[in-house]
Order: C-alpha cells, then sequence, then structure tokens
C-alpha cells in the first residue's frame, strides 16, 4: 500500500513539473531549468542543500512558480528519504514552506499533496501511526471546510494507508469506498485502479468474496498502465482462492505471470506475484512449491534488510511446516517468531509513547501560542483604545450619544403616539369580533337544536310509517300490486330515515361531542356490518371476510367502527352486480394503526372524483339509492376516531377504500 502511494506521489510530481509559468522572462527560465537538471538527480546528495537555495533565488528572479515548488520540494526531500540532523523538524519546517507557497499561488493540489505524500507518510515510514493519524485528521478538517472534492480524495487515501498500516483493514476499507465514490462522482483520481483492488482483496479477507468481483471490474476499467491492470488480475488468484476454484486461480496466475515476463517495468513489483503465487501453493496444498518460493523471498528481503516482512514470511512457513506434519520444525520458527513479536511490541510500546509525549507537546505548544497571540492582541488593542479615547474619542462619543439620544426620543414620541392608535383599533376590532363570535356561536347552537329538533320530529312520523309499511306488506300478501306500492312506500321511507339520521349524525359530530372508548372486538364489527348489509347484494356477487387476527380487541367505539364499514359495504352493493366484495383488515404494528380495507370489483370511481365523493349530497349515479351523505359521515367520524377514510388510488380493478385508526389494544 505505502509503495503505491509513493507511486501516486511521483507522479503528481512529475505533473506538477509539466505546468510552465506565464509572462515571465525565458533566458532565465531556461537557465534555472538546466541548473535543476544538472544538480538534483540524487535527492540524498548533501550537495542538494545548497543547490535548492540557489535554484530558489534563479525562479524568484525569472518568476518561474515550478521551479519555485521544485526548489522548495528538494529541499524537503534530502530529509525526507533519510538524510541530515533533526529529520523530523527539518521535515515539518520544509512542509510548511511548501504549504505557504502553495497557499500564495493558490494550488490547492499542492498544498495537500505536501502535506500528505510527504508529513503523513514520513510519520507512517517513522511507524509514529497515531501522529499521522492526527495530521490526516487535520487535513481532512480543513479540506471538508474549503469543500474540493480532489483534496478530500487525497486525505481519504491518506487516511486508507494510516489505517492499512495500523492493521485495521476495515477502517481502510472505509476510507478507500469513501475515495472510490469521490472518484465515481467524477473526481480525477489516476491510480484509482489500485483502490478498486486493494478494497477487493480487503473483502475476500474479511470472508466477503462476493463483493469482490464488482470492484475487481472497476478496477480493470480504471486501469491507466500495465501495473494497474496486473494488480486487479492478481486480486482475482485471491478470489478464485477464496472461491475453491483451483482451476480459475491457475489460470488467472499463468496469466500474471506472462504479463510479468512481457512487461519489464512491472520486474521491480516482482515481490507482488511471489505472494500470490504462494498463496497459491500454500491453499492447493503444493507444499513443496510453497516452501522453495518462500526460501526465495527470504533471501530477497535478507539482502534488504526488510525485518519485519522476514518475521512475516517465516510465520507463514511455520504455518506451512505445520500442515505438512514436520511440526518440530515449524515450533522452532514459531518460537523465534513470537520472541521477535515481542521485540516489535516492545518497540510499538516505545513509539507510541513517544508519539502520545510528541502529540502532548504539539497540543501544549499550540496552546501556547494562541494564550501569547491573544495577549498580544489584547495588548494592541488597549493601547490604540487609550490614544483614540484620550485624544477624540471623549468629545465625539459624548456629542454622538447625545445626538443617538435626542433622535431616539424623537423616534419613540412618534411610535409610542403610532402603537396607542393602532392599540385603541385593535381593541375596537377584538369587541367587534367578540360580538361577532357570540352571534355565530349562538347561531350555530340555534341550527344544532333545530336541526335536532326537526329530525327527531321527522323521525317519529317516519318510524311509524315504516314500522305500518311492513305491516301492511303482510297483510296484503295476496295483493301482489298492492304489495308492490306499499313495499315502494316502505323502501322510500326508510331512505328519507336514513338522511334523517345522516343529518342528525353530522350535526351530533360537528357539536364537538366526546367518543367514548371502550373494548371493541374488531371481528364482531366486521361480522356485525356484513350482517346489516348482506342482503343488499346481489345473487352473483361473492361477499368475503378475511380477518387479520383470530382475535382482537382494541379500545375505540363499536357503533362507529360499524357505522362506517356499513357505509362502505352498502356503496359497494350499489355498484357491484357481479364478482366479489372483500372486507379485510390488517394491524400494522410498527406504525400503531388498524387499517380496515372493503375492496369491490365493481364499475370502480375515476381518479378526478375520488376525492369529490366525500362531500356531501354527491351522488356519482343520479339514478341510484342514496342521500349522497353516507361517504361524508364516514370520513367524519374517521377522523373523529383519529385516523382517515380514502380511496386507493393504485386499486383498477373496482374500488377499493382505506379506513385507518389508531390502535390501542387492550
Amino acid at each position: 500500500m505505502l509503495k503505491k502511494t509513493f507511486l501516486v506521489c511521483l507522479f503528481l510530481h512529475l505533473v506538477l513539473g509539466t505546468i510552465y509559468a506565464q509572462g515571465v522572462d525565458s533566458t532565465l527560465i531556461k537557465i534555472a531549468r538546466d541548473y535543476y537538471n544538472r544538480n538534483f538527480n540524487d535527492p540524498t546528495n548533501p550537495s542538494v542543500l545548497a543547490a535548492s537555495d540557489t535554484l530558489l533565488d534563479l525562479a524568484a528572479k525569472a518568476n518561474d512558480t515550478v521551479m519555485t515548488k521544485f526548489a522548495l520540494g528538494a529541499k524537503l526531500d534530502y530529509y525526507y528519504y533519510g538524510q541530515g540532523e533533526n529529520r523530523t523538524d527539518s521535515v515539518i519546517a520544509g512542509v510548511n514552506r511548501l504549504k505557504r507557497y502553495a497557499r500564495h499561488i493558490k494550488n490547492p493540489e499542492l498544498y495537500y499533496w505536501a502535506w500528505s505524500a510527504r508529513l503523513v507518510n514520513y510519520y507512517l515510514m517513522q511507524g509514529e501511526y497515531n501522529i499521522a493519524l492526527l495530521e490526516a485528521e487535520k487535513m481532512l478538517k480543513e479540506a471538508e471546510e474549503e469543500g474540493n472534492l480532489a483534496s478530500i480524495a487525497e486525505c481519504y487515501s491518506a487516511l486508507t494507508n494510516i489505517y492499512s498500516a495500523k492493521g485495521l483493514p476495515k477502517k481502510s476499507l472505509e476510507f478507500m469506498l469513501k475515495e472510490i465514490q469521490l472518484f465515481e462522482r467524477g473526481v480525477t483520481r489516476y491510480h484509482i485502479a489500485f483502490q478498486y483492488s486493494d478494497a477487493a482483496k480487503i473483502l475476500i479477507d474479511l470472508g466477503e468474496p462476493e463483493k469482490a468481483p464488482a470492484l475487481l471490474k472497476k478496477a480493470l476499467d480504471a486501469s491507466k498502465s500495465s501495473y494497474h491492470e496486473v494488480t486487479a488480475k492478481m486480486v482475482y488468484v485471491s478470489l478464485y482462492l477464496a472461491q475453491d476454484n483451483a482451476v480459475a486461480a491457475y489460470q488467472a496466475l499463468e496469466e500474471c505471470r506472462q504479463m510479468f515476463a512481457n512487461d519489464p517495468s512491472l520486474r521491480r513489483h516482482l515481490h507482488y506475484l511471489y505472494d500470490v503465487e504462494l498463496d497459491y501453493y500454500w491453499k492447493v496444498g503444493n507444499y513443496t512449491e510453497a516452501l522453495a518460493l518462500l526460501e526465495k523471498q527470504e533471501e530477497a528481503l535478507a539482502k534488504t534488510n526488510s525485518l519485519t516482512s522476514l518475521v512475516g514470511l517465516r510465520k507463514k512457513k511455520a504455518d506451512i511446516l505445520w500442515e505438512m506434519g514436520r511440526k518440530e520444525e515449524a515450533a522452532d520458527l514459531y518460537r523465534g517468531y513470537l520472541q521477535e513479536q515481542k521485540k516489535e511490541k516492545e518497540k510499538n510500546e516505545e513509539i507510541t509513547t513517544s508519539e502520545f509525549a510528541t502529540m502532548l507537546n504539539l497540543q501544549q505548544l499550540n496552546a501556547e501560542k494562541i494564550r501569547l497571540e491573544k495577549i498580544s492582541q489584547e495588548e494592541q488593542l488597549q493601547n490604540t483604545r487609550i490614544i483614540l479615547f484620550s485624544v477624540v474619542g471623549i468629545l465625539f462619543l459624548v456629542f454622538f450619544f447625545w445626538l443617538k439620544q435626542r433622535t431616539l426620543n424623537d423616534k419613540l414620541r412618534r411610535s409610542k403616539d403610532k402603537l396607542d392608535e393602532k392599540n385603541r383599533i385593535l381593541i375596537e376590532a377584538k369587541e367587534e369580533l367578540n360580538k361577532a363570535k357570540e352571534v355565530a356561536e349562538q347561531s350555530n347552537w340555534m341550527k344544532t337544536v333545530f336541526i335536532q329538533n326537526m329530525s327527531h320530529e321527522i323521525r317519529t312520523p317516519l318510524n311509524s310509517i315504516v314500522g305500518f309499511s311492513g305491516v301492511l306488506v303482510d297483510m296484503l300478501q295476496d295483493n301482489e300490486e298492492l304489495q308492490q306500492y306499499v313495499g315502494l312506500i316502505e323502501s322510500n321511507s326508510k331512505l328519507l330515515l336514513k338522511l334523517v339520521g345522516d343529518i342528525l349524525e353530522i350535526s351530533a359530530l360537528e357539536s364537538n361531542m366526546e367518543i367514548n372508548y371502550y373494548a371493541v372486538d374488531v371481528n364482531a364489527c366486521c361480522q356485525s356490518s356484513m350482517e346489516l348489509t348482506e342482503a343488499l347484494f346481489s345473487p352473483d356477487v361473492k361477499v368475503l371476510f378475511e380477518p387479520g387476527c383470530e382475535e382482537l380487541v382494541v379500545n375505540s367505539n363499536h357503533s362507529y367502527i360499524v357505522q362506517v364499514l356499513e357505509n362502505l359495504l352498502n356503496n359497494a352493493s350499489k355498484f357491484t352486480k357481479e364478482g366479489s366484495v372483500t372486507l379485510a383488515y390488517e394491524v400494522k404494528e410498527k406504525e400503531k394503526q388498524l387499517l380496515f380495507t372493503v375492496t369491490d370489483t365493481g364499475i370502480g370511481i375515476p381518479v378526478s372524483e375520488q376525492e369529490h365523493v366525500f362531500e356531501r349530497f354527491v351522488k356519482l349515479n343520479d339514478f341510484s339509492q342514496g342521500t349522497g351523505l353516507g361517504l361524508s359521515v364516514s370520513r367524519i367520524i374517521a377522523k373523529k376516531l383519529g385516523g382517515y377514510l380514502i380511496i386507493d388510488k393504485e386499486y383498477t380493478r373496482g374500488t377499493r377504500f382505506l379506513f385507518c385508526i389508531p390502535m390501542q389494544k387492550v
């Protein structure tokens, strides 16, 4: 991961070198660049320090921003790559110089490159992961405040490297995916193929290989070099091994070997191929080849004195020997590994202690710096105030406050007069409104009393007519014609009685009457409403009931629930001549609601009329029986119960009413 990051930084450094300064002396530019080409071939040569100062002077005279960047960067790189005393302080100073210059020329790419690729990576190379993390988080916070997505992506890349070095693959994956998201939103990331491949490898190692193929496909699509491509294909070997597909893994490995053989630029990355080959031989049980490859890698690492990687290889060798049954040899290697781990742990603890001490010192220095700056500012401000007040302050303020006071008094006087006038008008308006309110309330009360009295007076004779009509029907069974007339009188009397009942119900509901709540059996409510309306349906219509529970008791009002369901079933009977009508309910536990549905296969209601039908005295078919008040009364009841009554617009094979009330189980 760190080696890939180094390549990213090197590429960015080269890209910056292609930007030419505008409006400067071309002769001086040529001199500066010739000087750079002669003296900066080896960043670790001590002569770079003096040469960088000379180059900085030449670049300043030529007004060449590119050479200025290289002059500042060359001195920084001398310490970054391990030269000179007090390296950490020198690296920090060099990074800060480069950052200040980047701000001066308004180049955020250079600013965050210096911070990430030099300062953060330096701490990673030193094993000071916590300080690196602190710097990366500060960098991310600053980038987010600026809102520069390219800079934020650079910060995510730095955090990815830090968590990878700390051995936290899940956190590393988190920031990889964030960088990938920015790339997919249009942010340019030249080496994004590495992030796709590394994210896929982490998912495979975490036991989630099913998520890897999509990332690997994107890695191949985003590849801009053979190194990008072969990295993705090496991860395919790990994927196939995780899927126990040894044949596909071997084919992918052979393809990687062919690419390394054909492309000389890939040979410096040959150790990555060795790692993949080792995993393959180990997984398929070819321990002999695996051990031979391990010995080859051990020889290479011993030459570079890479102790940490060498210890890791010996741990792998011990694991292979153990699986081969050579347990004594494996045990010896394990002992050596544990001893090295102990040494590494002690070393890490020393580094961590040093890191925390450094972080504490930095915080103390920052706090002291802020305190001193604040004291200095306060002293300067105090001196300024003394001088100002001693010369003209007192006279000016006296005059100003006197003039201001006079103006404010005049404004207050005028405002008070206007406010008094408005208060008087408001008081009069309030009195008129109170009188109008009393008149309206009296009128509303009188209207309610009148409707109730009239409804009662009309209901009494109508009940008699309905009752005696029923008697006459029984008495005139022999005379079919008279029986038909009497039946017509009875049915129309019932309709008139229903109209009066609906009007009385609306009047009662609108009079702010309180609804009584008690234990209600939902299934019993549904059965009652079906019994009240079953005679209204055509013989060709199936009336179905689909309860949501075998037994359900809620805290509500039985009469009102039955009345709404009866009205909905009555409405369905008028417009459904064949098919079915289904009464059902379901419990919505999450919303704490009880939802009734009445579904028919009738003629349906046009979408444009679905709200209109809830208005009073509205009938879409003037020739159908009814008063046009049933749905209006039902919606008022639904609202009184704390719910709603609507038509399901998505249902198109007829009409479906949705009657919902709050559910409080008993």
